[in-house]
């Protein structure tokens, strides 16, 4: 697989969104960072990347919302969450019935990323 993928990158930690990003564009992954749901969404709807990391709590529109909002807007997207918790109400089996790829827990390795490039990016 090609590493020409872009990445849209949504996590309010930004210290955890620069280190993620720098690590990805390392490798030659063109990397799209949002600071929150809100950014995600519209940074979404402008570049339609090739998979979405989307961190679940984040201020404003937490991470469930922001991926509702991206699949009403494209059927098709991929997004993976990422979580510091164990995730496994509602929302998330909601999300898992409306086409979210899969979960990445906290704290994060290039591996754990690459893998889930590999399997779910358009």
């Amino acid at each position: 697989m090609s590493k020409d993928k872009t990445i849209l990158l949504a996590d309010d930690d930004s210290d955890f969104l620069e280190a993620t990003q720098l690590m990805l564009m390392d490798e030659g992954y063109n990397v799209i960072p949002a600071v929150d749901g809100e950014d995600a969404v519209e940074k979404y709807r402008q570049i339609k990347p090739d998979i979405v990391f989307l961190d679940i709590k984040m201020p404003g529109i937490d991470g469930f919302e922001t991926f509702f909002r991206i699949i009403k807007s494209d059927s098709d997207a991929r997004v993976v969450f990422t979580s510091s918790y164990a995730i496994n109400d509602d929302k998330f089996k909601k999300a898992k019935s409306m086409s979210l790829r899969d979960l990445i827990n906290k704290p994060i390795e290039f591996e754990q990323l690459e893998k889930m490039i590999k399997k779910h990016a358009k």
